[in-house]
């Protein structure tokens, strides 16, 4: 049975997950590390091996850890939360143009992200209503086999780090 919230239509739910690029940026882990990091309780993730200090060298290695469990945790979830009709996905967003954003972009760092734009596939920053846009799809009539994955939508910045002008020298 469908049920019916505005113009939303989830058997069972739907939910969405808001996740970073940045999780997108970390190096591959092992098949082992992703299944930890999926479904291991949260109360107990920072005993994992692979999140010690000595494992995790600064706070942008965590801040990408944290964001790629979060899209494996959706993963995972979803696989459960299918079996009662629910559908979960998350999404990863880059730079959006938000009050933080405006903030960031006027800050200390704000010349690296001018540059993240400029050199991305897309050349500009993304908006508010971008993301809103794909959480409609993913939560609406027309995203109903949509399950399980996690959406990057960066402008192609992510892309540009590993095979572009952005790729680390």
């Amino acid at each position: 049975m469908l049920e019916e919230f505005g113009n939303v239509i989830a058997p069972g739910g739907s939910g969405i997950v808001i996740a970073s690029q940045s999780g997108h940026r970390l190096g591959p882990l092992t098949h082992e590390q992703d299944a930890a990091l999926a479904a291991t309780p949260a109360e107990e993730l920072l005993a994992l091996p692979m999140l010690q200090p000595w494992q995790v060298n600064d706070s942008l290695c965590a801040y990408q850890l944290a964001k790629r469990a979060n899209t494996l945790r959706v993963m995972a979830k979803a696989v459960r939360r299918g079996k009662r009709g629910a559908r979960l996905n998350a999404i990863s967003p880059g730079i959006i143009i938000t009050p933080l954003a405006r903030d960031e972009l006027a800050g200390p760092r704000g010349a690296g992200y001018r540059r993240k734009i400029e050199l991305s596939p897309v050349g500009h920053a993304g908006t508010p209503d971008e993301v809103a846009a794909l959480g409609e799809l993913l939560m609406g009539p027309n995203g109903t086999f949509i399950s399980g994955n996690g959406y990057l939508m960066d402008g192609g910045v992510t892309a540009s780090y590993f095979f572009g002008e952005l790729a680390p020298r």
